[in-house]
């Protein structure tokens, strides 16, 4: 065959179908095979022209589902009329098969340009680029999406006009169809579920470029599954790597092109089209683009393109990380060296569970603003690393550094999603900001309806504000928008954990560990739900197994506190001092210390001297958090197992006023007041508790309320709460 004529290449089917004739055509040679049928070489003996015939395969069940399909595709084509686009020109059946005919194309398509030249340059690729981004802003002009751009849908005719072509997987905008497409060229979003978008034609387009580049795509793996997985872990080729002659300015275009998330892309193929012209000297900046310019020049552009997210379906969402972001009007680009370090310092916080890599996040994401003050980016990031480091050890300094590095990035981005996300969430842990964190949560769900940490943060937010019925909702929301991301299953698990709903909260878990197996903070979670449910086994294998990952100190205060619960006192205390040694400055480590001390005959001493120092701890940390209800409760309680009433009582009044409906608080309250003889008060608490789901036989576990187990009117409350 004519290696000039082909369409499609390389198809294992050409002939298997082969016709001689199809109404008035004359089928001159089988060329190829697209979405839905056959493609012939063909003469129209009416008209006295050579045309492109496409008939569908006859593996299409019925004739009319022949047809419906095949008068889809060139209804839309034929909607469609520019120099870069195939033109449709009827429809027809014929010979019991159905088919359409349109402009027969003399050249190669891009698949086959890319065999035999090997991969494009840099200009080369961009001028391509250009042509199809007319293509496809027809199109979708039209009300149309491609759903199917890729290098063998792409034709360079021998005069050099490219054309885009094939439309065997278009449709409406309106119109839902299933998962279609070229998995290489798939948007991440595709593989979760979402729908085509004019974003996920863009990001076709984009890994079309990066393959002419690369010869290589971005995300690549031999079954869905695995593109699926790659996407959601955000593993992918850097362009940077892959070819060093690259100009920053096409990089920046090709890496916007295929972000993670949809609302960080071009927002239209005319904005990608500005860019790429812009890349090669035609826009108003005037930087030429040349495949023999020195890789690492420090460059800067503008570009009047919508702002760039922070994580986006990551952290978040999941960021999109590994590419460098083609930078809003009035900001500056970084350099290579900046980006890398972002880049690094976001591999970090996507595992922010791992040890130390927090830390590492932080310091990346420094050094990335000290290399350049205008990385919006990068403070994004700073102001979420902070967040989380002030949600693992409640430092009111870092509360101030995620505000500061937040409100930097807003400063020179108003348009980055997700640090209004981290805002937001900024404001719900603060007292009297609800109003602020749902005007930032808005403003994020304005730039990116289909974030899901939106939607994760909103689930926060309602929890603060009592909305119960809300909760769920949001959380869902996220976990249904990104099921690939842990985050969202363990929210929605310690929504249920604090609710009482342990089994929920467990099945939760149990999908956050499958995701993540190397995450500590989930199987830490998992263990503290089933030792709600009185299933100490399982909680301990889970503590030891977040243990395993991460030695931390509160790992070893939760396994010690089971080991306690079923009365495996002296290995309870080894825990408790090893946590202690890694966190002197913790209370709680040292109030469970002096619990479990004094449980041992003979070491009542050691009980006494270990809750003055739990005493002593947790009144430095009031002071900073004087409204901490869990706090109040557990200095209350110390103070009510050594005797002071004076101090312990109203300790433990505010604990339940602050947090009435908080099972642990309550059951502090209780336990305190029954040291201090006030047995009427110690019922009514421990009720409350049971009633809001504290377990029944961990509260029978308790030496200390054993006279109260045994008083009679605790009978009637129990079985109340079975």
């Amino acid at each position: 065959m004519d290696e000039t004529l082909t369409i499609f290449e390389g198809d294992p089917h050409y002939g298997k179908y082969a016709l001689k004739v199809w109404g008035p055509f004359q089928l001159l040679e089988n060329v190829g095979q697209g979405g839905f049928g056959e493609v012939y070489r063909a003469f129209d003996t009416v008209l006295e022209r050579e045309v492109a015939l496409k008939l569908l395969l006859p593996r299409v069940s019925s004739q009319e589902s022949q047809e419906r399909e095949i008068l889809r595709e060139a209804r839309l084509l034929a909607k469609v009329r520019h120099p870069n686009v195939v033109s449709v020109y009827g429809v027809d059946t014929h010979e019991g098969r159905v088919g359409f005919w349109s402009d027969f194309v003399r050249g190669r398509t891009l698949t086959s340009v890319l065999s035999m030249q090997g991969p494009f340059g840099p200009r080369e690729a961009a001028l391509v680029g250009i042509d199809l981004c007319k293509a496809l802003a027809a199109v979708h002009a039209a009300g149309l999406l491609h759903r199917d751009i890729k290098t063998s849908n792409a034709m360079r005719e021998e005069g050099g006009r490219i054309l885009l072509m094939d439309f065997g997987l278009s449709l409406d905008e309106n119109d839902h169809h299933g998962l279609g497409g070229t998995p290489a060229y798939m948007a991440p979003e595709l593989f979760g579920g979402g729908q085509a978008s004019v974003a996920s034609d863009i990001y076709a387009l984009g890994v079309l470029l990066y393959h002419l580049l690369t010869a290589k795509y971005p995300v690549d793996a031999p079954t869905l599954p695995e593109f699926a997985a790659l996407h959601q872990t955000n593993q992918r080729r850097s362009l940077y790597e892959e070819r060093t002659d690259v100009p920053d300015q096409l990089v920046g275009v090709i890496e916007t092109a295929t972000r993670r998330n949809p609302a960080v892309r071009f927002q239209s193929a005319g904005q990608m089209l500005s860019a790429l012209s812009e890349s090669l000297g035609t826009g108003s900046s005037q930087v030429a683009l040349q495949s023999s310019s020195p890789r690492r020049k420090r460059t800067y552009w503008w570009l009047a393109i919508p702002s760039v997210v922070f994580l986006g379906a990551v952290v978040w969402f999941t960021p999109a990380r590994h590419m460098i972001p083609f930078l809003p009007s009035g900001t500056v680009a970084s350099g290579a060296g900046a980006h890398a370090s972002y880049q690094k310092a976001q591999e970090y916080l996507d595992k922010y569970y791992q040890p130390h890599n927090l830390d590492k996040a932080i310091a990346g994401f420094r050094q990335t603003v000290a290399l350049d003050p205008q990385f919006a980016l990068a403070y994004g990031g700073l102001c979420r690393a902070y967040y989380i480091e002030y949600r693992n050890n409640q430092t009111p300094e870092l509360l101030n550094d995620a505000q500061s590095a937040c409100t930097k990035a807003l400063d020179l981005d108003r348009g980055l999603a997700s640090v209004h996300v981290t805002s937001g969430m900024l404001y719900t842990l603060m007292t009297d900001k609800n109003s602020l964190a749902q005007q930032e949560l808005d403003a994020a769900l304005a730039l990116d309806k289909r974030n899901p940490e939106v939607y994760g943060a909103l689930g926060e937010l309602y929890a603060k504000e009592g909305r119960s019925d809300d909760v769920e909702p949001a959380y869902q929301t996220a976990q249904d928008l990104a099921p690939g991301d842990w985050r969202w299953p363990k929210q929605l698990g310690d929504f249920f954990r604090d609710n009482g709903r342990f089994e929920d909260a467990v099945k939760q878990y149990r999908i956050a560990v499958g995701l993540t197996p190397d995450n500590s903070r989930v199987w830490n979670n998992l263990g503290i739900a089933y030792r709600r449910q009185s299933k100490f086994q399982d909680a301990q294998e889970a503590f030891q197994r977040a243990i395993q990952l991460d030695p931390a100190s509160s790992y070893l205060l939760n396994l010690g506190a089971v080991l306690e619960q079923v009365g495996k006192y002296p290995e309870a205390v080894s825990l408790y001092l090893q946590a202690s040694q890694m966190d002197p400055s913790d209370y709680l480590t040292l109030g469970n210390l002096a619990s479990a001390y004094d449980r041992i005959p003979g070491d009542r001493d050691k009980a006494h001297e270990n809750y003055l120092k739990a005493i002593a701890l947790a009144e430095e940390e009031r002071k900073k958090q004087p409204n901490d209800a869990t706090l109040l409760s557990a200095l209350g309680s110390y103070y009510a197992t050594i005797g002071v009433a004076d101090k312990g009582l109203p300790l433990l009044r505010q604990a339940v006023a602050l947090e009435p409906d908080n099972p642990q608080v309550l059951y502090r309250a209780a336990e305190g007041h029954e040291l201090l003889h006030d047995r009427d008060e110690a019922l009514r608490l421990i009720g409350k508790a049971l009633e809001r789901k504290y377990s029944l036989e961990a509260l029978k576990r308790n030496p200390e309320m054993a006279a109260l187990i045994a008083d009679r009117r605790f009978a009637a409350i129990a079985a109340k709460n079975q």
